[in-house]
């Protein structure tokens, strides 16, 4: 049979269809189908809806299917509440949280889960980050959380985030004040940092477990830190005029702890983390009692599709 250019093209093209995007310099295969930050694999780090880019990977459905927000509480005291990504295979029910980073500086110790920053042989540290298997949007989230700030340039902390799109809510504790703590908001990966605004004055964050809450609607977002709500963004208040849009963070999203180097950044962030870490005033370990999150929708597991790998 004779091919014509134009089919050999067609061809081509329907083969490069069915191979997926590009993930970096290379292109996913079926035996390693999810890609995430330019790289292929088919573990959690990779193909867990937090982490996986669909349009990236092997195909759209390499990447699992996300599990939407369902009313739980995560006693850190219990091993059903945490896994490692190694043992994480997308079935939400065996862990409510996991482990974004391996090597893991994340454990369940001390009848809590324990996130460490570890000094490198380079001089910075290498932190750690726990995230939700389940997505949430809108709801109250509510933490009991031990800052690891204890050093400048440790920053901890609790977000809500829509990674893809660039969503956020958060909470963070920088080591240049154990007294308050940060909030802030963003809207698809618009960092303003002027919109920051810190707490009241607290029990010292790195001494004292202290309760903070996100309470997220369609309408507005409030703060509150050990029963005090000390701030609210209400959604016409994110009104921008010039783009016609309201910059409020409204993407289904997951709720990550971390503890990271702040002091190793760039001079604007090293500065706002408060500087070089003091390496002698290690250990740095952020400890999370608990979490509860109360949906906004209200979801169930008919709403999960186990991967194939499972």
């Amino acid at each position: 049979m004779k091919l014509t250019l134009l089919s050999i093209i067609s061809t081509l093209a329907l083969v490069h269809t069915v191979a997926g995007g590009k993930c970096g310099a290379q292109e996913c295969s079926k035996d390693t189908p999810c890609c995430s930050k330019g790289f292929c694999n088919k573990n959690a780090l990779y193909c867990a809806p937090f982490s996986c880019e669909p349009a990236n990977s092997h195909a759209p459905e390499s990447c699992w299917s996300t599990p939407h927000c369902v009313n739980h509480v995560a006693d850190f005291s219990k091993p059903e509440s945490f896994a490692q990504a190694a043992d994480y295979k997308g079935n939400p029910s065996t862990a409510l949280y996991v482990s974004r980073f391996e090597p893991s500086n994340a454990k369940l110790v001390n009848n809590q889960l324990e996130l460490a920053l570890v000094k490198q042989p380079d001089g910075k540290g290498f932190g750690a980050t726990t995230i939700s298997t389940r997505a949430i949007q809108y709801g109250t989230v509510t933490a009991v959380v031990k800052s690891a700030s204890t050093s400048g340039g440790v920053v901890s902390s609790l977000v809500i985030r829509n990674d893809n799109i660039g969503d956020e809510i958060d909470f963070e504790f920088v080591g240049s004040d154990r007294a308050t703590v940060q909030s802030n908001y963003y809207w698809h990966n618009e960092l303003d940092y002027t919109k920051m605004v810190k707490s009241p004055p607290l029990p010292d964050t790195t001494a004292n477990y202290i309760t903070y809450q996100i309470i997220w609607s369609p309408d507005s977002i409030q703060w509150v830190a050990n029963g005090q709500n000390f701030r609210t963004v209400t959604r016409a208040q994110t009104w921008d005029s010039s783009a016609n849009a309201y910059k409020f963070p409204d993407s289904e999203s997951f709720i990550s702890f971390s503890v990271w180097d702040g002091g190793s950044g760039a001079k604007g962030t090293a500065d706002w983390a408060g500087g070089a870490i003091n390496w002698g005033a290690a250990p740095f370990a952020m400890g999370v009692k608990s979490i509860s999150v109360d949906c906004y929708y209200k979801g169930n597991e008919t709403t999960y599709t186990p991967p194939a790998s499972a």
